[in-house]
C-alpha cells in the first residue's frame, strides 16, 4: 500500500520552503491536511511579512494582530516581530503567549508614555535582540530599556539629550550596578549643529553593561565621545563600525579588534578623518578586515584625500589585511567609480568589492562575520 503523499515529510518540507515568501500560499498550505497545519503556520508567523509602505504596513499589522488575538496559540510560532507606533495593536496582543520570540523591532514616538504598554513584550525571558527607533531623548530611552533585562543585542536610534536631563540621569543612576549585559551595541544619536557630547562610560549608560561588549557600532552626528569608552571595554571589542561625522578615531586601545568598518559620509571633511584613522593601524594591531563604506555617488569626496586613503589601503592589504570597498546594494558602475577614486589598490587588485544593505546591524556583524575570525 503506497503512502499518502500528503504525509511524506520531505515533500511537506519542500513545499513549505518553496512557498516561504508567499503568505497567501502558506495559508493555503495550512488547509491541505491536518499534518500540514503546524509547519505552514510556523513558517507563516515566524517572521511576519509586514511591508514598509506605511498604508499597507498598517493594514498588514492590523491583520496580523487580529489573527493572533483570535488564536493566541499562534504566538508560539513567532520568532521576530517588527511593529510601528501602533499602541492599540500592541495592546491587542496582551493575551498572546510568545514562547520563542527573540527579536523585537519597534518605532515608538515617545517612550516615556509607553512603558506599561510595551512591558509584556519587553520583559519576555526569551528576548535577546531589540531594535528601538524613537523620537525620545537618549536618557529617556535608557530608562525605557530597564523593561528588557534579558537582551544581549541592542540597536538604539534616538535624539540627543538636553544638558540638564543628561546631568540628572547620570547623578540619579551612577550608583546602581548595570544589569543588561550586552554583546553588541549599535547607537545612533541625532543632534543639531553643536550637539551635546554623550559619554560611553558605565555610569552614563545605565542600565547597560558593556563590560563584555564584542561589537560596537556608532552612527549619526558627532554627539558621542569615543574617549569615554572604558579601557576594559575597548580591549574586548572585536568588531567596530563607525561613520565619520564623528571625527578621527584612535584604534590603538582596541587590542582585540578584528574588523574595522568606516562609513565615509559625503562631505564635512570625513575623508581626512578616515585617512588619519586608517593610518593609526599599526603592524601590531590584530585587525584582519578593513571595510570602507562608500556613498553610492562618490561624487563629493575630496579626490586628493582619497588618493592618500588609496595608498594607505594598499599598505594595509600588503600586510594580509582584507580590504573591502562597500556599496549599499548593487550600485551601477561601482567598479568604474572605485577605479577612478582608488586607482592604486585597484591596479594591484588588492581589494574586495562588496554590496550590503544600508545600515549593517551590529547583531548581524556578530552573527555573520565574527564566527569566521
Amino acid at each position: 500500500m503506497s503512502m499518502n503523499p500528503l504525509r511524506i515529510q520531505e515533500l511537506l518540507d519542500l513545499c513549505i520552503t518553496f512557498l516561504s515568501e508567499s503568505p497567501a500560499d502558506l495559508l493555503s498550505c495550512s488547509l491541505v491536511a491536518r499534518s500540514w497545519v503546524n509547519p505552514a503556520q510556523s513558517e507563516l508567523f515566524c517572521i511576519p511579512h509586514l511591508t514598509s509602505v506605511p498604508s499597507r504596513s498598517d493594514r498588514a499589522a492590523r491583520k496580523f494582530c487580529n489573527a493572533l488575538s483570535d488564536s493566541p496559540h499562534l504566538g508560539h510560532h513567532v520568532r521576530e516581530l517588527s511593529m510601528g507606533n501602533w499602541p492599540a495593536l500592541i495592546q491587542s496582543l496582551d493575551a498572546v503567549t510568545f514562547t520563542h520570540l527573540h527579536t523585537l523591532r519597534f518605532y515608538i514616538k515617545n517612550v516615556s508614555v509607553a512603558s506599561d504598554l510595551y512591558r509584556p513584550l519587553l520583559s519576555l525571558p526569551t528576548l535577546r535582540t531589540l531594535h528601538l527607533d524613537t523620537y525620545s531623548r537618549f536618557s529617556a530611552s535608557l530608562k525605557f530599556l530597564v523593561l528588557c533585562p534579558t537582551i544581549q543585542h541592542l540597536e538604539l536610534s534616538c535624539r540627543e539629550d538636553y544638558e540638564e536631563s543628561q546631568a540628572d540621569s547620570t547623578s540619579a543612576l551612577s550608583e546602581r550596578p548595570p544589569f543588561i549585559r550586552l554583546t553588541s551595541l549599535q547607537l545612533e544619536i541625532s543632534g543639531g549643529e553643536d550637539p551635546l557630547q554623550h559619554h560611553l562610560n558605565q555610569a552614563a549608560l545605565y542600565p547597560l553593561d558593556i563590560s563584555e561588549l564584542k561589537v560596537l557600532g556608532i552612527w549619526g552626528s558627532g554627539a558621542i565621545w569615543w574617549n569615554s569608552l572604558p579601557e576594559a571595554a575597548q580591549e574586548r571589542i572585536r568588531i567596530l563600525d563607525s561613520n565619520f561625522w564623528l571625527g578621527e578615531l584612535d584604534v590603538s586601545p582596541f587590542k582585540s579588534l578584528a574588523v574595522l568598518r568606516l562609513g565615509m559620509i559625503q562631505g564635512g571633511g570625513a575623508e581626512s578623518d578616515v585617512r588619519c584613522t586608517l593610518a593609526s593601524i599599526s603592524p601590531s594591531n590584530p585587525i584582519r578586515i578593513v571595510v570602507l563604506g562608500l556613498s553610492n555617488g562618490l561624487l563629493r569626496y575630496n579626490k586628493e584625500e582619497c588618493a592618500k586613503i588609496d595608498r594607505i589601503l594598499l599598505s594595509l592589504a600588503s600586510r594580509d589585511i582584507r580590504v573591502e570597498l562597500e556599496f549599499h546594494l548593487d550600485t551601477q558602475g561601482a567598479e568604474e567609480k572605485v577605479r577612478d577614486w582608488f586607482p592604486t589598490i585597484t591596479a594591484a587588485n588588492k581589494f574586495h568589492l562588496v554590496y550590503r544593505s544600508y545600515g549593517m546591524r551590529a547583531d548581524v556583524w556578530l552573527r555573520d562575520m565574527l564566527p569566521n575570525l
